[in-house]
């Protein structure tokens, strides 16, 4: 898929309601959308979740994320609904 930064901060403002992507953020989210394999390791607060929910809006089909933190997925979920964007929880509880 092409997509200029530009188009897609566009997309991010309108979904997100964020301004624009930090620069690394954008160089993983332009490899991911190029079909590269990414692996991403970034400090805490960094916003390495917007690096999969931004792409899985994009595409279609089903973008599935495993984290160890129950806490984090029930923020992030509750988030992406109040954005309107479909997502779901799984997890041991």
């Amino acid at each position: 898929m092409t997509l200029t930064r530009t188009q897609a901060e566009d997309i991010l403002r309108a979904r997100f309601r964020l301004s624009q992507f930090y620069d690394e953020q954008w160089e993983t989210i332009e490899g991911l959308l190029e079909g590269q394999r990414i692996l991403l390791i970034h400090r805490t607060g960094f916003g390495k979740s917007l690096c999969y929910q931004f792409p899985a809006i994009l595409f279609d089909g089903i973008t599935m994320v495993f984290s160890p933190l129950i806490a984090l997925m029930r923020d992030q979920i509750h988030q992406l609904k109040f954005l309107g964007v479909s997502a779901e929880c799984i997890n041991s509880e």
